[in-house]
């Protein structure tokens, strides 16, 4: 990593973040020069990747690809992923496409799953005359031209258009197909062909007997793609063998994400962080009601904690409704309606806790929610919390209109000294 440096190490560190981000770039568009600077550095990168998170890197002439495997998929929901049938019918196009030419149409692809469902006698069979069976086929093609697999030939308005049309029973779109991206679309540490099940293609159980013990290597990347990928890492959620790694290796690894993605890295009792607004892809709060009422809540929530409190503690669940009719009365005024309903305690709780959960702050428990330090993040300094004056709902002394933009990442943000991940809002 010496080498990282000058303008050689900033066109690297770059093509990283892009990657990260967005694991297929394409020379065509907007990340021409990416590319270039992919296979400029082309050694230089593998190596990184290879080291630091196991992940291997194709570059070709016209596309960069990153073969990235979440080390723990699935760990915040997300109500924008896939539904299982979605994700079945993403994996059955990919299996069709083998067959297909340069170009296709839905109406043969929904052909070809058609015929594949109903020879296998394991699968569940596709059918092409219910809508909803057609509405999760065209979010699995959809999905596939977000992976450069299919891109349309029309302009974008005209193919959804067309899309939506077959939804409804009375039209069809046209594909143009990459086979090269189509072959490299699935990633996962078991091959397809050798997996028993589903699950099995995710990851081998850890120190699986006969295999031993993970390496040192092994420990590194693992915990390296935790921080690459969640909002923030905690120690009590580690494997003990993880644990114990990152226990005497915290300043090398954060060292290591700064040099190669050119951020910030927390180091705390609890864990570590990534701390970088442009390195989301999602950002809390938002300008909605729902990330208002998350935000007040939030400022509650972390508001339980006993004074000098470290780590998760568990709210129950007859306080958790308590403090959600707070939150109703604090925005009541300025937010009449979430989601079209009127805001009471158990609008907020509908809507709101999600959101926490999506990014980590709050997790689901028996007994309520279990609090997560960074929820602290969110925490009105003043002691105020949400509050309105006049007309206009201030939260944490701003505007509605111009609330704080944090992101996924920046959930684990902290400012206090104590080396806690349980800091104030800036």
């Amino acid at each position: 990593m010496n080498g990282w440096t000058g303008q050689e190490g900033h066109e690297r560190r770059e093509v990283v973040r892009a990657l990260l981000h967005t694991p297929v770039l394409r020379r065509e568009g907007r990340h021409r020069r990416l590319v270039d600077q992919a296979r400029r550095h082309e050694k230089e990168l593998r190596a990184w990747f290879d080291r630091q998170l196991g992940w291997p890197l194709v570059v070709e002439r016209d596309l960069i690809r990153l073969l990235k495997i979440p080390e723990d998929p699935g760990r915040y929901p997300d109500p924008t992923v896939p539904t299982p049938r979605q994700c079945a019918l993403h994996c059955l196009l990919l299996a069709v496409l083998v067959d297909c030419g340069g170009q296709t149409v839905i109406s043969e692809l929904a052909d070809r799953v058609t015929a594949l469902t109903t020879a296998h006698r394991g699968l569940r069979r596709f059918d092409a005359t219910s809508t909803r069976e057609r509405r999760d086929l065209v979010a699995a093609l959809r999905l596939l031209a977000e992976g450069g697999v299919l891109r349309s030939p029309r302009e974008a308005g005209v193919t959804a258009d067309s899309e939506q049309a077959y939804v409804a029973g009375q039209g069809n779109a046209l594909y143009d197909v990459d086979h090269r991206l189509a072959a490299s679309a699935v990633v996962c540490p078991v091959p397809p062909s050798q997996a028993d099940s589903p699950d099995a293609l995710l990851r081998v159980t850890e120190d699986e007997p006969g295999l031993g013990a993970r390496t040192d290597s092994e420990l590194r990347q693992a915990l390296m793609r935790r921080l690459v990928d969640d909002p923030v890492v905690y120690v009590e959620d580690l494997p003990s063998n993880e644990r114990e790694y990152l226990s005497g290796h915290r300043e090398e690894l954060a060292a290591e994400l700064v040099l190669g993605l050119d951020t910030r890295v927390e180091v705390r009792a609890e864990g570590l962080a990534i701390v970088d607004s442009r390195f989301s892809d999602t950002e809390f709060p938002a300008a909605s009601a729902v990330s208002v009422a998350a935000l007040a809540l939030a400022d509650l929530l972390a508001g339980e904690a006993f004074p000098g409190q470290t780590g998760s503690f568990v709210i129950g669940h007859d306080r958790l409704l308590e403090l959600v009719d707070l939150v109703a009365a604090q925005i009541r005024r300025v937010v009449p309606n979430i989601e079209r309903k009127p805001v009471d305690g158990a609008v907020v709780l509908r809507y709101s806790v999600p959101v926490l959960m999506e990014f980590g702050l709050v997790d689901p428990h028996e007994d309520g929610v279990r609090v997560r330090p960074a929820l602290a993040r969110y925490r009105d300094p003043s002691g105020r919390g949400a509050r309105v004056t006049g007309e206009a709902l201030l939260l944490f002394g701003q505007d509605l209109d111009a609330p704080p933009r944090r992101s996924k990442t920046q959930a684990a943000r902290t400012s206090t000294p104590e080396g806690r991940l349980d800091g104030i809002a800036d």
